[in-house]
């Protein structure tokens, strides 16, 4: 008796089968629906050979690397001094952490930090002060935490509560 579910079958084509691994032939690549990331097999880059002349200023978080001359401000924000990197900046931030070399004066609003092999040459405003060992400074230190809660720069005048100048 004939069947009509299995003349569909049987008329319709199979797909070719895919030639077995013995036969010798390449297996052509079969197309994939998930994308594929591909990373070339180099050595990371450290960005040292970047080299900025201006003003940087975020709303994120940023890590700079490379030499970079002007000013850098991220309000309410963390920035990392990469450890290949050469800043001779004014900087305003919430965080700043330095692991390589930093010229310049700094406010951070809430923390200051240099890390083992990082230097800085310059002035800091920053409520908590934190300097590893192994680490580098050259500067003043102002901790008052009046400031913590101003995006500002003091006044060469306003450094210390007294009123008189350092």
């Amino acid at each position: 008796m004939w069947k009509r579910d299995e003349q569909q079958k049987s008329a319709s084509p199979a797909p070719p089968a895919p030639p077995s691994p013995s036969s010798g032939a390449p297996t052509p690549p079969q197309p994939d629906s998930a994308p594929r990331t591909v990373v070339a097999p180099a050595a990371p880059n450290d960005g040292s050979s970047i080299r900025v002349k201006g003003e940087i200023s975020a709303s994120e978080d940023l890590v700079l690397h490379g030499r970079i001359e002007g000013k850098v401000s991220l309000p309410g924000h963390v920035l990392t001094i990469g450890p290949h990197a050469q800043i001779t900046a004014e900087i305003l931030a919430r965080t700043l952490i330095i692991q390589g070399s930093m010229n310049g004066n700094v406010t951070a609003t809430e923390r200051f930090e240099i890390r083992p092999n990082g230097r800085m040459t310059g002035d800091v405003t920053c409520p908590s002060v934190v300097m590893n060992e192994g680490s580098e400074f050259s500067g003043r230190v102002d901790m008052r935490r009046s400031f913590a809660s101003a995006d500002g720069v003091p006044k060469d005048g306003d450094r210390r509560r007294d009123g008189s100048k350092t």
